[in-house]
């Protein structure tokens, strides 16, 4: 029998199948930055590594006051492409036994999976995706009439991490409280190279498995509507009507005018108080479409939301203020001239994972199997394992660096492709973070929407980036310098860039469904092979180099992630791992 047929399905050989549970070590309750520890025993034996999951349960929290209550309440959720994969900074993946060998660490693992779910993406991906791994779907019941751009962060009816309205319900009045946060099921495939793997793996050869989970920070998960933000994409936003619910004059508010309600129109989708997407409680404010606010003497809070269909109305939202003689300290809020967004103060919110297990699908073979194995070993013979594992190199780029050379120290001996992300490094408040106010601009289009990101730090950022051109083995690649200002300016597609990037997605087995996100997630790609062929990187001496015109908007933390095969050796002595 070929070594390495030992790993691969054979028809002719009886194999049963079954589903089993492993528990984390180390507690039943974990939160932001702490460790989760899964000791996989080797009495599992076998699994079949693509088809197993982690499972876990998530419940968000917004901070509350002395007496229980949530001083600012908005509606919140985790990110809306990677759900609570998001959750996981860090992944290390460790033999068991006495040894315990580094099998596969992925530091910022959320950051490569954010390439793989931006590029490896459909309609049916994400779909099963949004029930499965808490990650979020356009809904057309809370979609947006004003703007063309989808948003798959509109959804306030059927949002899995907070309960929804009732259909039938033309008025709301009670405060949002930390109860209306759910608790969500994720299933969640684990993407480093052993997990990714269709062949069978040994649990018994490496003495079991155990996996580390470092779960990030609060700061970098959390996620509001788009349809309450100022910045990220206005014109989903409720539309201002009028402070008195008529079209006859007076309309408008304008500086010193007392208000006590704000009316909506029915733009946007906003047909009942379900799809309305601020709660009781909520701070808000007012902006013009491109951006310019009018001041209040005191941000106003929600006290209730009606609908307003009797006589004499037009089918409106009525926002009820908590208190009497709010004034506009500045500018004019103007009939159908603006937005209202949220203006509530995050504070620190939290989250908690519990219920934390590896659902493996063990494979139990026939007696013979592992016998003829163990005997192929004690007669001094090995058997490999490869996957494909990834490595990340951090670099860290200052806005003034015009000219960055990032030097790539690679060891791999069987490389495949090369990931280059520029993740924005900008240190902002965490609300600013999530409404993307100074973040990185994604688009902007004048009959459209302009966009902002609300995922920095997980995603790569343009900026104003020329060119780039890798350099190893004494040689430039490509030859020429790879144009970027077409992406990088938005105002077209720099193709070259698309190309390589799509043959180095090939090469790490990111199958790159769709280009869409090409400016939300800037990544720069190089394949160093072609095919199932490899490429020795040790003493190539790797470089790369990324030209600016002028000084940047942001700070950059590039995250370079190589992928290569790693191999797993077994025999008599025990287990070694070659890179």
């Amino acid at each position: 029998m070929p070594i390495n047929s030992f790993w691969s399905a054979d028809d002719k050989i009886p194999i049963a199948q079954k589903k089993v549970s492993v528990p984390s070590d180390n507690g039943l309750e974990y939160s932001a930055g702490q460790k989760i520890n899964i000791t996989i025993p080797p009495t599992v034996q076998y699994i079949q590594p693509r088809e197993s999951y982690l499972s876990w349960d998530v419940k968000l929290k917004l901070p509350e006051n002395a007496s229980g209550l949530i001083d600012e309440p908005t509606r919140l959720m985790l990110d809306e492409t990677l759900g609570s994969q998001v959750l996981i900074r860090d992944i290390f993946i460790y033999s068991g036994g006495a040894g315990n060998i580094l099998l596969e660490e992925y530091q910022n693992y959320n950051v490569l999976t954010s390439v793989k779910y931006d590029y490896e993406t459909n309609s049916t991906l994400r779909a099963k995706r949004a029930l499965t791994e808490g990650s979020l779907n356009h809904s057309v019941q809370c979609r947006g009439t004003c703007g063309t751009t989808e948003s798959h962060k509109n959804d306030c009816v059927t949002n899995p991490y907070f309960k929804g309205g009732l259909e039938s319900a033309s008025s709301v009045s009670a405060s949002f409280t930390n109860a209306e946060f759910q608790t969500v099921k994720c299933l969640l495939p684990i993407n480093t190279g052993i997990f990714s793997n269709d062949k069978v793996f040994p649990v018994l050869m490496t003495e079991g498995l155990k996996i580390e989970i470092i779960l990030e920070e609060n700061t970098n998960v959390f996620r509001q509507l788009d349809t309450v933000l100022e910045k990220r994409m206005i014109k989903n936003n409720p539309i201002f009507h009028s402070t008195n619910g008529d079209d006859a004059a007076p309309l408008n508010a304008s500086t010193g005018t007392p208000i006590t309600s704000i009316y909506l129109t029915r733009d946007n989708n906003m047909i009942n108080t379900p799809q309305v997407p601020f709660v009781v409680g909520e701070r808000i404010g007012y902006s013009t479409f491109t951006g310019t606010r009018s001041g209040f003497t005191d941000d106003p809070i929600i006290s209730q939301i009606d609908l307003e269909t009797g006589s004499g109305d037009y089918g409106l939202i009525k926002l009820t203020l908590d208190g009497t003689g709010m004034n506009i300290s500045s500018g004019s809020m103007t009939n159908r001239g603006g937005v209202i967004y949220s203006r509530s103060a995050l504070g620190q919110p939290t989250y908690v994972v519990s219920n934390v297990e590896m659902v493996l699908q063990q494979l139990t073979m026939p007696d013979g199997y592992t016998r003829k194995m163990a005997s192929m070993m004690k007669e001094g013979g090995s058997m490999n394992y490869d996957f494909l594992s990834f490595t990340n190199y951090k670099y860290s780029q200052l806005k003034t660096d015009t000219v960055a050379n990032i030097r790539l120290p690679l060891n791999q001996s069987r490389a495949k492709s090369i990931l280059c992300i520029p993740t924005d490094a900008t240190n902002r408040s965490f609300a600013a973070d999530i409404n993307g106010d100074g973040t990185y601009l994604v688009s902007e289009e004048e009959n459209d929407l302009t966009i902002y990101s609300d995922r920095t730090g997980l995603v790569g950022v343009a900026d104003t980036i020329e060119s780039y051109q890798f350099f190893y083995d004494g040689k430039l690649n490509p030859s020429r310098k790879v144009d970027c200002a077409k992406t990088s300016s938005r105002t077209s597609i720099s193709q070259q860039q698309l190309i390589e990037l799509e043959k180095a997605l090939a090469q790490s087995k990111i199958i790159p469904y769709s280009f869409r996100g090409f400016q939300s997630n800037f990544v720069i790609g190089r394949a160093l092979s072609l095919q199932d062929g490899v490429y020795d990187t040790r003493g190539k001496d790797f470089n790369l180099q990324i030209e600016y015109p002028a000084t940047a908007a942001h700070n950059h933390l590039w995250m370079n992630w190589v992928g290569h095969i790693r191999r797993i050796v077994f025999n008599g002595d025990g287990i070694s791992l070659s890179v």
